[in-house]
């Protein structure tokens, strides 16, 4: 409270540039329960307020606060009633100069701390990646960062230091690089830090080193990098990781043409905690490569784009092929159409012995899995309307075999009163199922808009045939009324 005392204090200078906005929020809903009975769950609230000064020159801050309360979760409201008032987020920001500048930046809640190494991304700023070290919840965080370009001709670099406090977790970044010669040579080197405890070898060190240059509009970008973790005593010597990547743009007139092709060798105990690809998504152990391919007819509207991803791992003889071919067509009145067809080949050259069902015995591989999927979609849109059909056939060929089916219809009834429904059904071998979403809205002026809505939201937001928590999932129709009201200010 005190820091956001002292904040309002700056914003009185009569000469400071401030702006204070935000919100209100309110909900309920009625559910039907399990015993086929309709019930009232208890109202959510919340009011959000954000707030945005330049009070001096070169200096600025943002923070954005809310109290929040929720009786749906637990219903005692005494453990809201601790945490009803948090600071969302915050930051504060001075610059020095402007062509040759510095720029630091303190922040808490914010995550500020990419770096932008070309190939390995050693610093992932994905949500998942830093809130509760890939729980749920609101970003945990606080720290800094310093950025320095221009004081010497082509010269950057750029720190970083950030805690996650719930954790008692902190990370450490630094990347700095030279355009030798301005888009054509550069050169540059990252390196991130993490600890987890006070003992000195619980940590995680990578150093990283890329080379970029241009040559006839060839493209071509090389990074190695070494890791090292102490505390982790499964990990051996394999701790290098190798990415080269080549790219080319071609226009004629018999239309344009995009190239990647690159080439990664990723050590099996490579390990980069700053980064979600090496950490939770595991994408070490890998030596492969990628090719993609992207081509525009001339004068028309129509892209062509198709990739292969493959690998193997060096630990296990475990390979992984993935083929994608689009489709993607640009018609007149703002009607698109998209089509793909996607296959994954999971194979372990590794044999078992089997009995089969006569007696008799037979050597087949581990695992020899193709995954393949079909997807179309085709959207049309005018100023009032927007209907987008979708029709998605995943694990083509296997006995989790699936057909669904997916339709969006947005409609201005008026300039105040709008609606969006979205309807899904999945078709699969033993059983079918389908889940409805609508939603009305109508806007009362003065920046207040009303919603009902009927439904899981969740089911079918993230596109729709290729929403996860229902599509991958047992989950069945939801039956809920949902009011929410939303007053800005």
């Amino acid at each position: 409270m005190i820091f956001i005392f002292l904040l309002f204090l700056l914003t009185a200078n009569i000469y400071s540039e401030t702006y204070l906005n935000g919100s209100y929020e309110t909900s309920f809903d009625i559910r039907k329960t399990s015993s086929y009975k309709w019930a009232v769950d208890y109202p959510w609230h919340r009011l959000e307020a954000r707030l945005y000064s330049e009070p001096i020159k070169n200096f600025s801050f943002f923070l954005k606060t809310y109290a929040n309360v929720d009786a749906t979760y637990e219903k005692d409201l005494t453990k809201f009633k601790r945490e009803i008032f948090q600071l969302a987020e915050s930051h504060l920001n001075y610059k020095i100069g402007k062509k040759d500048k510095v720029e630091f930046y303190f922040f808490a809640n914010q995550i500020r701390f990419y770096l932008g190494d070309p190939l390995f991304y050693l610093v992932n700023t994905d949500k998942d990646k830093w809130d509760e070290d890939g729980g749920i919840g609101t970003a945990r965080v606080a720290g800094s960062t310093i950025e320095i370009e221009g004081f010497v001709p082509n010269f950057y670099s750029k720190f970083f230091i950030a805690k996650m406090y719930r954790q008692n977790v902190d990370a450490y970044g630094a990347r700095i690089y030279d355009n030798i010669i301005s888009e054509k040579l550069r050169l540059g080197f990252t390196s991130t830090y993490k600890r987890w405890s006070s003992n000195p070898n619980d940590y995680n060190l990578v150093l990283a080193s890329d080379l970029f240059f241009n040559i006839f509009k060839n493209s071509i970008t090389f990074e190695i990098a070494k890791s090292k973790t102490p505390s982790d005593y499964s990990i051996k010597n394999d701790d290098l990781a190798l990415k080269v990547e080549y790219r080319k743009d071609f226009e004629t007139f018999l239309g344009g043409l995009n190239l990647i092709a690159s080439y990664r060798d990723i050590g099996k105990d490579f390990r980069a905690y700053c980064s979600k690809v090496y950490d939770n998504d595991r994408k070490y152990d890998q030596n492969g490569y990628y090719f993609e391919s992207k081509y525009r007819f001339p004068k028309k509207a129509i892209t062509l784009t198709y990739h292969r991803d493959f690998y193997k791992k060096k630990k296990i003889n475990y390979s992984e092929t993935e083929d994608y071919i689009e489709g993607y067509v640009e018609f007149i009145k703002d009607i698109n159409l998209k089509i793909y067809y996607l296959t994954t080949h999971q194979f372990n050259s590794d044999k078992v012995e089997i009995t089969k069902l006569d007696g008799s015995k037979a050597w087949v591989y581990l695992q020899d899995d193709r995954w393949s999927h079909f997807f179309s979609q085709i959207s049309m849109q005018d100023k009032k309307t927007l209907i987008k059909l979708q029709f998605k056939i995943r694990n083509i060929k296997t006995e989790y075999l699936q057909y669904i089916y997916g339709t969006e219809i947005s409609i201005n009834l008026t300039e105040k009163l709008k609606t969006l429904n979205r309807f899904l059904i999945v078709d699969e071998i033993y059983r079918t199922r389908d889940t409805f979403w609508s939603q009305l809205q109508y806007n009362f002026g003065q920046n207040t808009d009303f919603y009902l809505e009927y439904g899981n939201d969740s089911y079918v937001n993230d596109d729709l045939v290729n929403d996860k928590d229902f599509v991958e999932s047992n989950n069945s129709m939801e039956h809920k009324i949902h009011l929410y009201v939303k007053l800005s200010f």
